[in-house]
């Protein structure tokens, strides 16, 4: 019992540990002070137990006053969940980071985000594994996790636009767009879950979007801060947007075949019946997965100039 709880505990924190370590590794200046990233981190953690107090009394209080699922789920994904959770990254990042004297760097509003949103998905991580098991720790190291991060990035690129903005009314509207952004693709992230329906599915294209709209993001950032060998993003044109498109299927179709090698190996409750039809074999599903990521990252990987 005690192997299984650190096994699942080791799982939930394992994806947090990367994605700090990815975020931090894409700063290339001057790296930021890991006591103040560790109090940015625990106040995500803090923020947690606030947004879970919010959550508990409206989102029954939501669900009582609209009678349609869609409807339900909609107020739900956007008001109660994501407009508290983001709301409250924000305020954390606004008042612990913004004016401090080491946002000296574009980039360094993206890591104060992300170490924000990452603080916040750590220990709501843990409730959720801990409960769900082995199957949910891989399902949310893939998705929930990292959506968690790039909201946060998303957020953290337009809090850079502002602080380093000089009028006062360009400053308020970058401010208003990160927050707005991260509220709106977390609300649709949840809103696609929430849906029980098979719209769910568009989850994993989402993340894959998200994914390269930051890291062009990021580019931009760097760009401005001058960071050697780096040049702004290319222009989107209808070839790449195809090749884009191409990608994200074949991501889709990758990511799926894990979660069923995952339903599988954890003898999950939901994978019940799956297997029964015929053998089921680990090496050909995972080759199939490896095949079909290593296209989708080929086709949405853009060269640089």
């Amino acid at each position: 019992m005690y192997l299984t709880t650190a096994l699942l505990l080791l799982l939930s924190l394992a994806p947090i540990a990367f994605l700090l370590w990815y975020f931090d590794s894409l700063d290339k200046e001057q790296k930021e002070s890991r006591r103040f990233l560790w109090s940015i981190f625990l106040w995500g953690v803090i923020i947690t137990f606030v947004a879970g107090f919010v959550e508990y009394f409206l989102a029954p209080f939501a669900a009582s006053l609209f009678t349609h699922p869609l409807t339900q789920a909609f107020i739900i994904a956007f008001i109660v969940t994501a407009f508290t959770e983001e709301g409250l990254k924000f305020a954390v990042v606004k008042k612990k980071a913004y004016d401090h004297p080491a946002f000296n760097e574009y980039y360094d509003g993206v890591i104060y985000s992300v170490v924000a949103s990452l603080g916040f998905a750590a220990l709501e991580n843990i409730f959720y594994v801990m409960e769900g098991g082995m199957y949910i720790a891989i399902i949310r190291a893939l998705l929930a996790v990292p959506a968690h991060a790039l909201f946060g990035a998303f957020m953290g690129y337009y809090i850079s636009m502002a602080r380093f903005e000089k009028t006062k009314k360009k400053e308020q509207q970058f401010l208003l767009k990160g927050l707005f952004y991260a509220i709106f693709f977390h609300g649709l992230y949840d809103f696609l879950l929430l849906s029980n329906s098979s719209v769910a599915l568009f989850v994993i294209p989402l993340i894959l979007l998200l994914y390269i709209s930051v890291r062009r993001k990021i580019r931009h950032l760097h760009y401005l801060d001058n960071i050697k060998d780096v040049s702004m993003p290319p222009k989107w044109t209808i070839g790449s947007i195809i090749k884009l498109c191409i990608g994200m299927l074949f991501f889709t179709l990758g990511l799926l075949t894990i979660f069923v090698i995952a339903l599988y190996i954890t003898n999950d409750p939901l994978g019940h019946g799956l297997f029964t039809t015929g053998e089921f074999s680990i090496p050909i599903s995972a080759s199939f997965a490896a095949f079909s990521l290593l296209i989708a990252f080929a086709l949405i990987r853009e060269k640089k100039v």
